[in-house]
């Protein structure tokens, strides 16, 4: 428990649908939700759409409140002295809204008012956090003139204005371009580094895979899944890899032989001018297998190599996207 700064027990939460005052159905978006969030971990939260991902972080950072279990942060109920245990969480939404005609100390000074702070300290945070995401120079130009990159970085200074313990973000990189993204991430490598703890949530598979070191997927409002992303990939790695084949000579009776054999999927068949390539899902004890028989049925072998297994390979398998072997 003492590495914990987020913990979610049991959280429930219903959506009732009414008509004429009347409650004619109930949607359950959180089903007994439960997991940690330990000190120092880039956490990555996933699940497919409508899968509860929205309402979880809505409840975490109080936007919305529980039907039923708990959210504690350093094991504090969130509702309990609700102001000191929200005040530990920084949050950044997937839309920003921003008052255009202000610029970005203006910016930062009007929603340090929501966190009690001195002047001082505004000062000195504004100035820190201006500095660190690149808007030192452009501190005195209108909002409304900044691009949406620009703008996300100043809605990550605000979130950081009161020093949280944990960073919420939702979608952080959508909108933005390749350059926007790289710059995006390398500013949270060095928040994770001095320490601050990141909850974040995202469709965007590969990303997640680059910056977080756990991941939590949720399918159907509970949770199917936490561990971390090595683990994770480990244990999809005994179970089936993807090996990539550049061969000669490849034709419709060794697709045939293949596909015969149990254990073994072919996921893509292209040509490559004189040579065929061939993507295969198979168990990795099934490799000696397929090469024997390629080469017996006087198939050229060019080149063999397994895939390394993707997040989003894990992501589909869990959440029911393709078949499982």
């Amino acid at each position: 428990m003492a590495n914990t700064l987020l913990e979610l027990d049991g959280v429930q939460k219903d959506y009732r649908i009414r008509s004429f005052g009347r409650v004619i159905r109930t949607t359950k978006a959180l089903d007994k939700l439960s997991f940690k969030v330990e000190k120092g971990q880039i956490f990555g939260f996933l699940g497919p759409n409508g899968a509860g991902k929205t309402t979880t972080i809505k409840c975490i950072t109080g936007i919305l409140k529980s039907d039923a279990g708990s959210i504690l942060i350093e094991g504090e109920d969130i509702e309990n002295n609700s102001f000191e245990n929200k005040n530990k969480i920084g949050f950044l939404p997937e839309q920003i809204g921003l008052y255009g005609n202000l610029n970005c100390v203006e910016t930062l000074s009007f929603y340090a008012g929501f966190y009690d702070l001195t002047t001082e300290t505004i000062e000195k945070r504004s100035s820190e956090l201006l500095k660190l995401l690149g808007l030192e120079k452009d501190s005195k130009r209108p909002v409304g003139e900044f691009s949406l990159g620009m703008k996300k970085r100043l809605a990550l200074a605000i979130a950081l204005l009161h020093e949280p313990q944990i960073l919420v973000l939702d979608e952080p990189t959508s909108g933005l371009d390749p350059r926007g993204v790289k710059a995006l991430r390398s500013v949270l490598r060095d928040l994770n580094k001095k320490g601050l703890t990141i909850l974040l949530s995202s469709h965007v598979l590969s990303e997640v895979q680059e910056i977080c070191t756990h991941v939590g997927i949720i399918n159907n409002g509970k949770l199917i899944r936490q561990e971390s992303i090595q683990d994770i990939r480990e244990k999809v790695r005994k179970t089936a890899i993807k090996l990539s084949l550049r061969v000669k000579n490849f034709n419709k009776n060794n697709e045939e032989e293949l596909n015969k054999k149990k254990g073994i999927n072919i996921l893509e068949m292209k040509e490559l001018g004189k040579h065929q390539h061939i993507l295969l899902k198979l168990k990795e004890n099934l490799i000696p297998w397929v090469t024997n028989n390629l080469v017996s049925n006087n198939v050229q072998i060019f080149s063999i190599e397994p895939q390394d297994t993707s997040l989003e390979d894990v992501f589909m398998t869990e959440t029911g996207g393709e078949d499982r072997d």
